[in-house]
């Protein structure tokens, strides 16, 4: 078959490399799309110790190709998505149900090769049937997992006034899963005001230019503070500037990859003072289901946050765009059959 493959940081080819074989608890799955995200770039970088050569891509839709002979609830022909988390079960943090910080964790698309290929094989115990759900929807199934994680953690509530810094996927993402929460008051702040114009027709209230004028405007929509902070960009200079905004009481959430060697300057005493409750929210955890239910129901709309779809042999190409910005981007698609 045909695969992307990171050959080490810096270096992709697309080539041809064996196909996938299943083993007794195992699916191989014919991907239908693979969502390029901020962990492929990550990893083409080189910025965290992965293992190479690997085939990228955990954010994938397919269709079951065949079965392992111990696997008796999926069958060939079924419409998939899968959790790319791996977890071993027994560890100390799973037996306490902290799956996403599994001992033993492996990952389909960072430690063990994944869906930025033809075909994939995949543990059946992370595979979640979709359905009929169009495959452009379920390819946002993971990353809406990763927010619905991310709220659960931050528990907005109803009334609250949030405030998110990032207009991209992620930050859109979260922007309709606050509504849906109960969030009264939602503004949004980013660099490109394309991106807040989209942000607007999502259901932002208000949308703030992020530049050296922002403050003003951002206390203008919330004089006593917000009640949630998100940080949605991973940018150590943002994440340093969100307790400001927060309510005492409030909550701040970090929700963006920051560097691994980022530190950020604060006031023990003002975390005191003001009551302010601060959150992490790594990956996800058991989230699949209520993000599947999200999508089904349409009540977060992903459509709009499709900006490219690519086949495998442009993969080297869409990397490109991302990691450069060479073209105004939101999610790219790649998509290796069909």
């Amino acid at each position: 078959m045909r695969a992307a493959i990171i050959e080490r940081p810096g270096q992709v080819t697309v080539q041809e490399v064996p196909d996938p074989q299943s083993a007794a608890d195992e699916v191989v799955v014919a991907v239908a799309l693979a969502g390029l995200c901020g962990t492929d770039l990550h990893i083409y970088a080189g910025e965290v110790n992965y293992v190479y050569p690997i085939i990228p891509g955990h954010e994938v839709v397919g269709t079951i190709m065949e079965v392992g002979e111990d696997v008796e609830d999926l069958s060939p022909g079924m419409r998939i998505t899968f959790d790319p988390n791996v977890p071993c079960g027994q560890c100390h943090f799973c037996r306490r149900s902290r799956f996403n910080h599994c001992l033993n964790w492996q990952g389909i698309g960072v430690t063990r090769h994944g869906g930025f290929a033809e075909r994939v094989a995949v543990p059946a115990k992370v595979v979640y049937p979709i359905g009929d759900l169009p495959f452009e929807r379920a390819a946002f199934i993971e990353p809406l997992s990763c927010v619905v994680y991310g709220l659960q953690r931050a528990t907005p509530a109803l009334g609250d006034r949030v405030l998110i810094f990032g207009a991209g996927p992620i930050g859109l993402l979260l922007l309709q899963a606050v509504r849906r929460a109960g969030g009264a008051y939602v503004v949004v702040t980013d660099v490109q005001q394309g991106r807040l114009q989209l942000a607007a027709s999502l259901g932002a209230d208000r949308t703030v230019v992020a530049d050296e004028d922002q403050t003003a405007a951002l206390r203008a929509g919330a004089p006593m503070g917000y009640d949630v902070v998100i940080d949605a960009t991973g940018v150590p200079s943002v994440v340093a500037g969100c307790m400001d905004y927060v309510t005492p009481g409030g909550k701040a959430l970090f929700f963006g990859v920051c560097p691994e060697d980022a530190t950020i300057p604060f006031s023990p005493f003002e975390l005191y003072r003001r009551d302010i409750s601060v959150y992490g929210s790594f990956a996800l955890n058991r989230t699949f289901g209520p993000a599947i239910e999200l999508l089904r129901g349409g009540a977060v709309d992903v459509k709009p946050l499709l900006s490219h779809r690519f086949p495998l042999e442009r993969f080297p190409h869409a990397l490109e765009i991302a990691r450069t910005r060479s073209e105004p981007a939101m999610k790219i698609l790649i998509q290796p059959t069909g």
